[in-house]
């Protein structure tokens, strides 16, 4: 069976997007500006790691039939100044997760140096990581730190080793570092190890990485977004339409034929104010399409989580899991649970 799943993004590692009033007065968009620049940041992000996502929210995706969730966290678990450390919170999610019958894919969402310069990545404008072997070590032993901490927790499904490395970082260094950091959790537990494609998916090194190095009880990772292509923002919709069923589809077979793959991130998220309509244009009626046509083709892979459960601002709701069952654009198992809206779904 597919997994269907949510990401509980905007939890343990910010983005600002998600999470507007948390940096209201702050001039930054990531966890190190709000770190640095919020007068006491340890009161804030404890307040925000107790109220953002509680047991009601654990609750409510296990009655709707959704038992998988994917946990972006931060490398800095131990302390490490200015950050404040959310290890207690992050074992706290984990005991509800297990008291709801959920299992949490624990992806490490950040690294020491930032592996791809984005808000997600801990510090926007910033990408060191791969240029001093040092911050690759050193995310090396937090991964076998993570593995040491979680291991015997029962509702542990797998670890992400890194989140979206940048495409321009070469080659042989993420082999390299993949390969090691699997040998760092494998120390420790025989738990499902998760490697992101770092947005080379069509590229022939995967196959020899995972054919060639006795890996077992691996998945393959990836990330495909409808709004951040300049062919898809300026296009018409009969081209979101072919790159799901002429592009990805056909690749996520080749892939799975490889190696268990996950869709670790998919939204509806969709640039209408920028592509091509036909007029009339029905947004509701596109969203509609758009969904069932990815939630097709992800079927086709070993599970799949949407970015993400919970948006907390009025707008971007075709990224936010809960609003869009509730508004019947999302299939849930149990929408009986909900009067499903029929009118459409605001960007």
């Amino acid at each position: 069976m597919t997994i269907k799943g949510v990401n509980l993004g905007g939890w343990f590692v910010l983005e600002s997007w998600m999470t507007p009033d948390l940096f209201k007065g702050l001039d930054t968009r990531d966890e190190t500006g709000f770190v640095t620049l919020h007068s006491d940041p340890a009161k804030a992000l404890k307040n925000h790691w107790e109220t953002f996502i509680t047991k009601a929210d654990f609750q409510y995706l296990a009655s709707i039939g959704i038992h998988h969730v994917r946990l972006p966290i931060p490398w800095w678990l131990c302390d490490d100044a200015p950050y404040i450390n959310p290890l207690p919170f992050i074992k706290q999610a984990m005991k509800l997760a297990h008291e709801t019958g959920i299992k949490v894919l624990l992806d490490l969402h950040t690294a020491p140096g930032c592996q791809n310069g984005f808000d997600n990545g801990g510090i926007e404008g910033v990408m060191t990581w791969h240029l001093d072997q040092a911050n690759i070590n050193l995310t090396i032993e937090r991964l076998a730190f993570i593995a040491k901490t979680f291991k015997d927790e029962p509702a542990l499904s797998g670890i992400q080793v890194l989140n979206e490395p940048h495409r321009s970082i070469d080659d042989a260094i993420i082999i390299d570092f993949y390969f090691k950091a699997y040998q760092a959790i494998r120390r420790h537990t025989d738990i499902t190890v998760v490697f992101h494609d770092a947005f080379r998916a069509d590229l022939p090194i995967w196959k020899p990485f995972f054919t060639q190095n006795q890996l077992h009880n691996v998945m393959f990772d990836i990330h495909p977004y409808h709004c951040f292509d300049e062919g898809l923002i300026k296009g018409s919709f009969q081209d979101h339409i072919n790159v799901v069923l002429k592009k990805r589809l056909p690749l996520i077979r080749e892939l799975a034929s490889i190696v268990p793959l996950i869709i670790g991130e998919w939204s509806l998220g969709i640039r209408y104010d920028t592509m091509q309509k036909e007029v009339p244009f029905d947004e509701a009626l596109h969203d509609r399409l758009l969904m069932a046509l990815q939630l097709y083709a992800y079927q086709h892979a070993h599970g799949h989580y949407f970015w993400s459960y919970k948006i907390a601002r009025d707008s971007h709701v075709r990224w936010d899991f809960r609003r869009l069952v509730e508004a019947g654009i999302m299939p849930a198992d149990t929408q009986k649970h909900f009067e499903v809206q029929k009118n459409g779904v605001n960007n």
